[in-house]
């Protein structure tokens, strides 16, 4: 019996190393990498001299690698994912996966479809598969990053004899991207995995990329993140700062940022969004009239604003943002996917009216 369990336990291990062995990895850095914009060998949100001109919380947060993804084609039957992240971050209310996991979307009929997700193990380092036993069809593919943490190498392996190579087609690669600058809720807190963050979802529905600047707890109308936006060649501008800056800084920060914006990019649409209603607002009066100061401020600003003569400057209430149900948060604050699909079906008439 323990020969027989023996002789098991070698011939699985023997198939698992055959088909470990079976697959050539790639360098994630070959492929373009969409929700970029810089061009230094990093995966990170920011180039490095940004180091020197944000505050520490931001430069730390921009190393997270949210919104970023790898496009790539191949007629692989098994595609798998070697990735080590710089932290090995975790928290008590969003998933491992989301974290500092990793989603494969194809292309179907010129729409992206979910393949599968690569769940990060314990350690900074990972190994997964996305695909087994696939059919050697040639196929675009998305790669979507960790949204709070940093990737600090990243390989995507083949069965052997299969192509991968830069894409064929043009989707997400032949658009001007929407840059959005926000919060927590922006990163992607608390997205299960990293394709259901907002701005993931609207750049595959619209077919265009999103440049994700959401820093969290940090997204505060700064003029350092305004420079940064300065460099992107953007089609829209997003600014959802209001959920992290106090309602006295609102107002100040707004004009400041957007005249900023408006002084390099005199031609592109900025909008601004306010925030949406906390659960918890609904019954603690403290909380409800500060969403209802943050709001008021920030829309004064944008009044003010265009009385100045600020012109393709526009505004988007934060009503119905997660739904009327209540049930699209996992803590009162930060949507779950549900609330993520919600805010992307919300906001997506009037991102596609200013494009």
């Amino acid at each position: 019996m323990k020969k027989t369990l023996l002789s098991l336990f070698t011939v699985i291990l023997l198939m698992t190393a055959a088909r470990a062995q079976s697959l050539v990895y790639h360098n994630a850095m070959e492929f373009p990498l969409i929700g970029r914009y810089h061009n230094d060998s990093s995966y990170n949100r920011l180039p490095a001299k940004y180091q020197a001109t944000v505050r520490p919380e931001v430069w730390y947060l921009s190393r997270n690698a949210a919104g970023i993804a790898v496009r790539f084609s191949s007629n692989a039957t098994t595609i798998a994912a070697r990735w080590k992240v710089i932290n090995n971050f975790a928290m008590n209310h969003m998933t491992a996966t989301g974290i500092k996991g990793l989603d494969l979307y194809a292309l179907v009929n010129n729409k992206w479809q979910f393949v599968n997700s690569a769940i990060p193990d314990g350690s900074s380092s990972s190994e997964k598969t996305f695909l087994h036993k696939g059919e050697p069809v040639q196929r675009e593919y998305l790669l979507y990053l960790p949204l709070y943490d940093g990737i600090d190498s990243l390989a995507i392996g083949v069965n052997e004899g299969a192509v991968i190579e830069k894409p064929r087609g043009q989707q997400l690669l032949d658009k001007k991207p929407v840059v959005y600058y926000g919060s927590s809720i922006a990163q992607g807190g608390c997205a299960n995995r990293p394709g259901m963050a907002y701005t993931s979802i609207l750049s595959r529905q619209l077919q265009r990329p999103f440049i994700n600047l959401g820093f969290s707890g940090n997204g505060k109308f700064e003029t350092s993140v305004g420079a940064a936006i300065c460099e992107t060649d953007p089609a829209l501008i997003v600014i959802d700062c209001n959920p992290n800056t106090d309602a006295e800084q609102i107002q100040p920060g707004a004009v400041a940022l957007v005249r900023q914006l408006r002084q390099c990019k005199p031609r592109v649409p900025i909008l601004l969004v306010e925030n949406y209603m906390y659960e918890n607002a609904y019954f603690e009066k403290d909380m409800k009239e500060m969403v209802f100061r943050k709001r008021a401020a920030l829309k004064q600003a944008y009044l003010q604003l265009l009385q100045s003569g600020v012109k393709n400057l526009h505004y988007t209430s934060g009503e119905g943002f997660l739904g009327d149900d209540h049930e699209g948060t996992v803590d009162g604050v930060h949507p779950t996917d549900i609330g993520m699909e919600r805010f992307a079906r919300r906001i997506r008439p009037v991102i596609e009216k200013l494009l």
